[in-house]
């Protein structure tokens, strides 16, 4: 028996993590004694919120370490829906206390999925969007304009009522906003139509807004609407990776489903994993039901303008605003046919991003990760002198390119 053979063709099907393994290479390099410049994966850094820790360190004390119910302590389902502002749509059977947002975003399409149904996801999809698809026997399918737009990756109604047509067994569309990778924001106006498009066709409308609190230039977050003709249709999934500092390891995340589709994301992981450790969910309680602080935003927003001032008219480099998250996304397509000083010619993101860490130190998201081949994800939630430094390394190594 070939040993390909052992393992279920499903996961054949996508690569490991990118931006977990781009944290890997930056140790490795780090541990070499060679320079790196990280602008890898995405994760918050600074302090953990006192608040957040003390709760931790509490319900150890407590010894808060034996089962819960699978559907997350109902404390913090209740307090997710004041987070959220949904109180007056959802009661906590609505809610999902997951083990990170990946893990409600399985579940999610584990519930409303069978073999062979397609899971629609807006341009250049977060890396994980599409393994999750394969693992439930979904057809994850992108969606991209049929013409360059002026909003660059951004998905229309009209794209999405094309896609919808061609695949009469969509079940899903999944819409993540603040984009990871792009950093772009859908407006409300926006959200609203790609929703109706979704009701029309009777598909689940799942906002990813896992980076709802870090948004630039004075925005707010557009709301979908919640209303007797949306209700049985949205699905919202949110968690602690992002808005907080230090509190991706924490694995929290959570959701709002519809009835139906609720119970059966917490009967699944009751099954698999019985719900998030108890301690966690403590520390998150604490996290969402404190005053929270606009801090984070307000640094990030100071990062993004200090990236762009230093990665500006690098040649061969078209960087996307960032309305929120904690991206820069390159268009990198003009270097592809290039020549570095070592002879090699660049013809993918892939060759771009390995140029990058191999000759410069500057690590990057090759874009092929994020299934948009020309383009690179550059994390600027890293110190200041990290991102001065590594934005020069940058020009110089596009400077250097024939």
């Amino acid at each position: 028996m070939e040993s390909t053979d052992r393992i279920s063709p499903k996961l054949g099907k996508f690569r490991p993590s990118l931006t977990l393994g781009l944290k890997a290479i930056a140790n490795e390099r780090k541990s070499k004694g060679l320079p790196v410049y990280d602008f890898g994966l995405g994760e918050t850094k600074g302090n953990l919120n006192p608040v957040v820790k003390e709760a931790g360190i509490q319900a150890f004390k407590d010894e808060m370490t034996m089962y819960a119910d699978p559907a997350g302590m109902p404390e913090l389902r209740d307090a997710v829906l004041d987070w959220l502002a949904l109180k007056e749509h959802y009661t906590i059977e609505n809610v999902t206390i997951t083990a990170g947002a990946k893990q409600a975003l399985f579940n999610m399409i584990m519930a409303i999925c069978n073999p062979g149904d397609v899971v629609l996801f807006d341009a250049a999809p977060w890396v994980s969007y599409a393994p999750l698809a394969y693992c439930a026997y979904a057809v994850p399918v992108m969606v991209l304009s049929l013409e360059k737009k002026d909003n660059y990756l951004k998905v229309t109604p009209e794209d999405l009522r094309r896609n919808l047509e061609l695949r009469p067994f969509s079940k899903l569309f999944l819409l993540n906003s603040p984009c990871n990778p792009t950093g772009q924001l859908y407006t409300a106006e926006e959200v609203e139509a790609l929703l109706r498009v979704c009701i029309e066709h009777k598909i689940f409308f799942a906002l990813d807004r896992l980076y709802w609190k870090i948004l630039f230039d004075g925005r707010s977050y557009p709301e979908p609407r919640i209303d007797q003709e949306t209700k049985p249709w949205v699905i919202q999934v949110d968690g602690m990776s992002k808005n907080f500092r230090r509190c991706g390891g924490l694995r929290i995340g959570w959701c709002v489903a519809p009835d139906d589709v609720s119970r059966a994301m917490i009967n699944l992981q009751s099954h698999y994993t019985s719900g998030p450790t108890t301690v966690s969910q403590q520390a998150a309680l604490a996290a969402i039901t404190s005053d929270y602080d606009t801090e984070l935003a307000t640094d990030l927003e100071n990062k993004r303008n200090l990236m762009q001032k230093h990665c500006k008219d690098i040649p061969c480099v078209k960087v996307f605003p960032t309305d929120g998250s904690f991206y820069s996304f390159w268009d990198v397509r003009e270097a592809f046919g290039k020549k570095t000083p070592s002879g090699e010619i660049l013809k993918n993101s892939d060759d771009v991003a390995n140029y990058l860490t191999r000759d410069y130190g500057v690590l990057t998201g090759s874009g092929m990760g994020f299934l948009q081949n020309g383009y690179l994800r550059l994390c600027f939630a890293t110190p200041d002198e990290t991102i001065i430094e590594g934005m020069a390394q940058a020009r110089k190594a596009f400077e250097s390119l024939k």
